[in-house]
């Protein structure tokens, strides 16, 4: 028995016997990891196929199943060429000779030769990327560093998932997709941000200091801020201040700071379709222990005859509830005067849009986002109306979405809307979660596109992987395995889930940042006289 040498490649032969399984043996001393990219060549066919290694173990071509437990084992058997590592891996597809890449329909010759593939070899893969980058293609250890990954922006309005535990770098991957979509200006991005990281930077979850999008510099045309900050903060970075108006409001955003009795939500769904001013003047100004609508005189009548047949009880409790939201977001709720119209201008000029509220309360936080995403879709669907052709394009963030688009829960309606509906008029969803499980099935079935960053609990990853539009089950191993920055992208448009190492963000911004920006009119010329 002659020891195997570790460079004839002819050792690394397909002996696979399915479509949609690859196996092969290896030497017993070869380096491979899970998650390896793998080229076949077929020279029988003349294609060249790809796969991903997903699992690995030892075995031989001994009878003896418990040879390698007897004693003197290497003197009697020795490891030598029938003692290798089997190797499964998941096809990826093929490559023709017109350069074309096409799903696993067929499966190579018998034999074919196994081989490390180059970064020419994922030249098809180049055509297909879209323009929103947000890293290098991961190969098992290593990266490709020349195949860069790219989400397309017009699969946007078909919903995106992020998926990752804490620490695994999901706010590096968001900053680093803010960047892109700040640079390409294909599409309006909505991100509120309630810790204030994103804007100036922070500290990341292992205490790390981090940057924020204003350091984009070349980038900044691309961003449009509305922050609760100080002035003084706001003047140093140019800032907008953040407004919401009395007539921004709806009764329904009530649903999501209180938890409401039947009839204090029959008093919700009455006042639907009411302005917001006139719902808070109606109970500011009405003293419910006298309420009688036969009698009433002040100034909203209508609303007055529509509640008459509610308790006194259930009345005050709603007005209680409407004085305490106006005094939780008094800093940026106002009578007159609101920022929507100059964040969905930004929206439309497909820019970031940034909401920066740091240190607010939770109930806030969805307040505003609920308000805002209320008109986005009102004014989408407008556009849709008046067929005034292809409506702008928007994609709004949603961290922690658990918490408003969990299975039963009745009181986010809006985001529900926006999930169900929007991608008809051009409005798609970011859901960005650390428990994929708890989000609602129909709303994952709407989702196209998928973030994993690695999730260490079973049941977050068999939930995304039946909900994932490619076939994510196979490397339920991998994505357990992923390190900090790394993920696994499926998406419309890549014709397989691609292993992906994120770009840091500081890094990303600093080579943005040197890619030259456009020559002022006056560059060149005389300033003085």
């Amino acid at each position: 028995m002659t020891d195997i040498n570790g460079d004839d490649a002819s050792k690394y032969r397909l002996i696979g016997d399915r479509v949609l399984g690859y196996r092969f043996a290896a030497p017993h001393d070869a380096e491979l990891y899970l998650g390896d990219v793998l080229k076949i060549t077929d020279s029988v066919k003349g294609l060249t196929f790809f796969a991903k290694v997903t699992d690995l173990l030892h075995d031989c071509n001994f009878s003896d199943p418990k040879w390698d437990t007897r004693p003197h084992t290497e003197h009697f058997y020795g490891i030598g060429e029938d003692v290798f590592i089997l190797v499964e891996a998941m096809p990826l597809g093929y490559v023709g000779g017109d350069g074309a890449f096409r799903k696993p329909r067929t499966l190579p010759a018998k034999f074919s030769r196994v081989e490390r593939p180059e970064s020419r070899d994922f030249a098809f893969l180049a055509q297909v990327m879209g323009e929103i980058e947000v890293g290098v293609m991961k190969t098992g250890q290593g990266v490709m560093k020349d195949v860069r990954v790219a989400l397309h922006a017009q699969v946007m309005r078909q919903h995106m998932g992020v998926f990752a535990t804490t620490g695994m770098g999901k706010s590096n991957f968001m900053k680093v997709f803010c960047a892109s979509c700040m640079q390409a200006r294909e599409f309006g991005l909505l991100i509120v941000d309630p810790h204030g990281e994103y804007v100036a930077g922070g500290r990341s979850s292992s205490g790390e200091a981090t940057m924020g999008l204003l350091h984009y510099q070349a980038g900044r045309d691309g961003l449009e801020v509305f922050s609760t900050r100080p002035e003084s903060f706001r003047r140093k970075y140019h800032l907008n201040q953040l407004y919401l108006d009395y007539d921004d409001f709806r009764a329904p955003d009530l649903l999501l700071l209180y938890e409401h009795s039947p009839p204090q939500r029959e008093v919700v769904e009455m006042l639907e379709s009411t302005p917001g001013s006139e719902v808070i003047d109606f109970f500011q100004s009405t003293d419910f222990a006298t309420f009688d609508a036969e009698t009433y005189t002040g100034r909203h009548p209508r609303i007055a005859n529509d509640l008459k047949n509610f308790s006194p009880s259930t009345l005050s409790v709603m007005q209680r509830r409407i004085t305490g939201m106006m005094n939780r977001n008094r800093d940026f709720f106002r009578r007159q005067g609101s920022s929507i119209p100059d964040i969905l201008k930004a929206l439309h000029e497909n820019k970031v849009v940034l909401i920066d509220i740091p240190g607010i309360s939770e109930q806030s936080e969805l307040f505003v986002l609920s308000i805002i995403t209320r008109r986005i879709m009102r004014s989408h669907q407008g556009e849709e109306a008046g067929g005034e052709g292809e409506p702008k394009q928007v994609l709004i963030t949603i961290e922690e979405a658990q918490r408003v688009l969990g299975s039963g829960s009745g009181s986010t309606r809006t985001f529900r809307e926006a999930a169900m509906e929007g991608r008809k008029f051009g409005v798609g969803l970011c859901v960005v979660t650390q428990q994929p499980k708890n989000i609602d099935a129909r709303v994952l079935a709407q989702l196209n596109t998928f973030v994993v960053m690695g999730l260490s609990d079973r049941g977050d990853r068999d939930t995304i992987a039946s909900s994932a539009k490619q076939d994510l089950s196979r490397l339920d191993t991998e994505i357990q395995t992923l390190e900090r920055g790394e993920a696994v992208i499926s998406t419309i448009g890549i014709p397989f889930p691609v292993s992906t190492r994120i770009h840091l963000f500081e890094e990303y911004i600093a080579d943005l940042n040197k890619k030259p920006a456009a020559t002022p009119i006056d560059d060149g010329l005389e300033k003085t006289f």
